[in-house]
């Protein structure tokens, strides 16, 4: 549940212009998306509409319509009398997430492992110098792109309608967690180490080694996430007792 605490920094700040190539109403979708999934706008912290409208000059019927879209995709919550907010996952959910991602995309690779190309097998090794130049640059929004697109790749080369599907219920809730685990010390060295294992994986078409590898991979993100916070950095807390 939302605290109702501010967002570190105004919305103001948070927000990037509208683009022109989509109607009003997923361009302002977009841009609030963009702001949550990369934590410029935090958890917990309010979204007005007026002040978002003022901001990105528009009026506050296509916000209202974001706001709902946010809602429905699990990144907003509307409170009685106070309006919508961040979500703020709690720990529980989160454990649920991860528990359906590490399954899906476990999935995923071992059915990719037996449909995907060549071209899309170079494409990946190709890809994996992008996340390593974001990493060695500092650049972690670039990393989580990376990420994003990397995960998709082999979501797409499954070839499997439904599981894509499924998967994308999850992919924007997803990608705002992946924004606090890559604040984690050392998780991203160990996730990039781990995505180049996996390609070499794909790449020799063993389903088994792979599937394992790609659960590994998402328990232990959970793993971080819940050891050192739900904001990342820092030391391991210590275990709840």
């Amino acid at each position: 549940m939302p605290s109702g605490k501010p967002a570190n920094g105004s919305q103001s700040q948070a927000l990037e212009p509208l683009s022109n190539s989509l109607p009003l109403g997923a361009r302002v979708y977009q841009a609030l998306l963009n702001s949550i999934v990369s934590r410029r706008i935090e958890p917990g912290a309010p979204l007005r509409p007026e002040a978002i409208a003022r901001q990105l000059e528009v009026s506050t019927t296509p916000v209202r319509e974001a706001m709902q879209r946010l809602e429905s995709d699990g990144l907003a919550i509307k409170r009685p009398n106070q309006g919508w907010f961040v979500r703020e996952h709690t720990k529980q959910e989160i454990k649920e997430l991860y528990e359906i991602r590490a399954a899906l995309e476990s999935l995923s690779v071992r059915l990719a492992c037996a449909r995907i190309t060549e071209d899309e097998i170079t494409w990946l090794r190709e890809h994996q110098s992008v996340g390593e130049a974001a990493l060695a640059a500092g650049d972690m929004d670039a990393y989580r792109v990376y990420n994003r697109d990397l995960h998709a790749a082999i979501m797409r080369a499954a070839r499997n309608s439904y599981l894509a599907a499924v998967m994308g219920q999850l992919q924007s809730q997803s990608e705002m967690l992946v924004a606090r685990t890559i604040r984690i010390i050392g998780r991203p060295v160990r996730a990039i180490e781990e995505h180049h294992r996996l390609i070499e994986l794909i790449a020799a078409r063993d389903g088994a080694d792979a599937g394992q590898l790609m659960h590994q991979h998402i328990s232990s993100a959970l793993e971080d996430i819940l050891s050192y916070g739900l904001d990342g950095g820092g030391e391991p807390r210590r275990a709840e007792r």
